[in-house]
């Protein structure tokens, strides 16, 4: 056995191995034999344990030293990476000393079953181990072994095995902070080379330490051609500078500042002398030995476009519910060009109107007109909307609607007839609610037509208004006017009912007069109406069913 004091040399030449080496595996080798021949064993082992990915306990030999005639451990493909969960139950006592920080010792004639067969085969008399832990978790553990008789370990030795121990606990502690760091510190890097906003690192003196890609692209100037320059003098136009300069001393002179996180626009210089916005946040970086300040900053440019054009859609969209319904005007401000193609198609043309409008005027004080009127198109334009139908243009006491526009549908007739229905009953409530009976009552006429128009904007460069036109137009107008001499509360053409039937949709017109050729004001020929005369009208409001999409 090893005197005190040589096992205290070693101790000592162990010590500084481990603080003068950059990393500690280079020299563990030697010292392991070192340590060998000091307390005079047969074998020094160094484990590290490891968990794999599926949560499986594993250990490995990777550093050891045998004496003559003994085989290296670390040269065994067995103890590269073995599993030792569930591997015998002293064992399994042994993790969990292990994982406690406790010292292991004895003989192997006092192991039993699969763990003294093992230790028989490697011919241990008695051993040592002491784990090693990093940061209070079992690394690993370094143990002796003497294979040629029996001992007793002294206190020394124990002392020497435990020193040792903690001094590589103490190395690999470091060496995993070190790792940390780096991997932090490449994190970083690869973080700031991927950021979209460009990041500036200046010292107390504005000095450039680090400058993104993103910084690159946004001044364009070079990482390389930036470091250790002073960057006002790169990227803040001229005339700005001197109160830059005074801005960034005033708020950089206390170490203590903490610089508040918030965004400033200002003036920022292309490498090309081009000024252009930016969006600055400055921080502090408190490196204990130095404080830095990196600079956040973004090119507003097209979050300021992009909040033009989201403007100009909530104006597009405003624009167009005013003639649309709220799904279609979704649909149509999601594509690029809903209105710009003029073309010619078949839709269902209805115009409606107050009868008795210009008495009401020359009777009533116009604001109780202008609040009757929003009340009464608020009513029916709701009406269009809920059968699929779109507002061409308000026509003062009423409005033309057209099913089939802007994109044509395969029920837009009869969802024509069922939003003359809707209007007829929603004004009926109406009258009700405010208690208008008889000839007090607010009635409204309406007349439809199906045919083919022509769809497009028309108007001038200053103001372009979507509109449908043609005779089909013309017709249904005529027709609503036609109401007052038949004593009609809706008026449809014979091509109205003949396309109700194409779409399966003649049972909504079931009751429907047949009024034979009348004569239309402002047309040489006559037109086939059908309707539904004012006795008939107040029994049907209430059978129809919900507009069929």
């Amino acid at each position: 056995m090893a005197s005190h004091s040589v096992l205290l040399a070693e101790i000592t030449l162990a010590a500084t191995t481990m603080a003068q080496t950059t990393d500690w595996r280079d020299g563990i080798d030697n010292l392991l034999e070192r340590l060998g021949g000091s307390a005079d064993v047969s074998r020094v082992y160094l484990f590290e344990v490891e968990v794999t990915k599926d949560g499986v306990l594993t250990h490995g030999c990777f550093h050891d030293w045998a004496a003559h005639g003994l085989d290296r451990l670390a040269k065994s493909a067995r103890y590269k990476r073995e599993i030792i969960e569930n591997y015998d139950p002293i064992f399994d006592s042994w993790i969990e000393s292990r994982r406690r920080g406790q010292l292991i010792k004895g003989h192997t004639r006092e192991l039993k079953g699969v763990l003294r067969e093992d230790f028989d085969y490697q011919k241990i008399k008695s051993f040592m181990s002491m784990p090693i832990l990093v940061n209070g978790v079992w690394w690993g553990h370094l143990g002796f072994d003497d294979c040629i008789r029996e001992r007793e370990w002294s206190i020394d030795e124990v002392h020497l095995l435990q020193t040792t121990a903690a001094l590589i606990g103490a190395s690999a502690t470091r060496e995993e902070a070190a790792q940390k760091y780096h991997r932090n510190e490449r994190l970083r890097a690869a973080m700031a080379d991927v950021a979209l906003d460009a990041i500036i690192v200046i010292d107390g003196d504005g000095i450039a330490r680090d400058f993104n890609p993103a910084a690159e692209a946004i001044f364009g100037r070079s990482r390389s051609d930036v470091l250790g320059r002073k960057i006002s003098d790169l990227i803040v136009p001229e005339k700005l500078r001197p109160g830059h300069e005074r801005g960034f001393k005033a708020a950089t002179k206390d170490r203590q500042l903490r610089l508040p996180a918030v965004r400033r626009e200002m003036s920022a210089l292309r490498v090309d002398g081009t000024e252009f916005p930016i969006e600055l946040a400055l921080v502090q970086v408190d490196q204990g030995h130095e404080i830095l300040y990196a600079g956040f900053i973004r090119d507003p440019t097209d979050r300021k476009l992009a909040e033009v054009r989201i403007r100009e859609v909530e104006r597009e969209r405003s624009n167009l519910a005013r003639f649309f319904s709220p799904q279609l005007v979704d649909h149509m401000i999601s594509i690029e060009t809903p209105l710009s193609s003029d073309r010619y198609q078949a839709a269902s043309v209805l115009f409606v109107d107050m009868i008795g409008f210009t008495t009401f005027c020359a009777e009533n004080m116009p604001r109780t007109v202008i609040d009757l009127l929003r009340e009464l198109l608020s009513i029916l334009s709701q009406q269009v909307f809920a059968n699929e139908g779109t507002i061409d243009k308000f026509l003062g006491d009423g409005l033309m609607a057209v099913f089939g526009s802007p994109k044509a549908g395969p029920f837009d007739c009869t969802n024509a007839i069922r939003c003359a229905f809707s209007m007829q009953r929603a004004v009926a409530e109406w009258n009700r609610r405010a208690g208008r009976l008889d000839d007090e009552a607010i009635r409204i006429a309406i007349g439809i037509h199906s045919g083919h128009v022509i769809i497009g904007d028309i108007g001038s460069e200053h103001r372009l208004e979507f509109a449908v036109l043609g005779d089909t137009v013309n017709i249904a107008s005529r027709v609503e006017g036609k109401c007052r001499s038949l004593g009609a509360t809706i008026l449809v053409t014979s091509e109205v009912m003949a396309a109700l039937e194409a779409e399966g949709g003649s049972e909504v017109a079931k009751d429907f007069e047949d009024l034979g050729e009348q004569h239309l004001r402002g047309r040489s020929s006559s037109v086939h109406l059908h309707g539904v005369k004012r006795s008939l009208a107040s029994t049907k409001l209430n059978e129809l069913g919900p507009p069929i999409p």
